[in-house]
């Protein structure tokens, strides 16, 4: 989860400061993070509002996964770490999918929580 989630971040940077060119990185990515390439074609479609509905999902995708590799790593929340990976699969397919195994498999080895105690 934490890794879809810094690359994505890496990506977004990488193409915002100008310093890989974006058509370039797009075409060379798609494989690994298809979800750009379709925002993108949606919006030169002439649909810019889904195009914004589609790019505001990839950007929740990114913080849900770092969230949820955080929550992971702690293996304090389940649910959180279960939408974390869900926010992986729709950042990087491959890895979301590997996150979603990995955290259904891992559900027995979170600690259980109380939010009134902390405990």
């Amino acid at each position: 989860m934490l890794i879809a989630g810094i690359f994505n971040i890496l990506w977004l940077v990488s193409v915002f400061a100008r310093i890989l060119d974006a058509k370039e990185l797009i075409h060379t990515t798609w494989v690994i993070t298809p979800f750009p390439w379709v925002i993108l074609d949606v919006g030169f479609g002439g649909n810019n509002a889904a195009a914004s509905l589609m790019a505001i999902a990839f950007l929740a995708g990114i913080i849900l996964s770092i969230v949820g590799g955080v929550f992971a790593l702690r293996r304090r929340v389940w649910g959180g770490a279960l939408a974390g990976s869900i926010g992986a699969f729709i950042c990087v397919p491959i890895l979301g999918i590997a996150a979603i195994i990995l955290t259904a498999i891992s559900k027995h080895s979170f600690v259980k929580k109380s939010i009134l105690t902390g405990v």
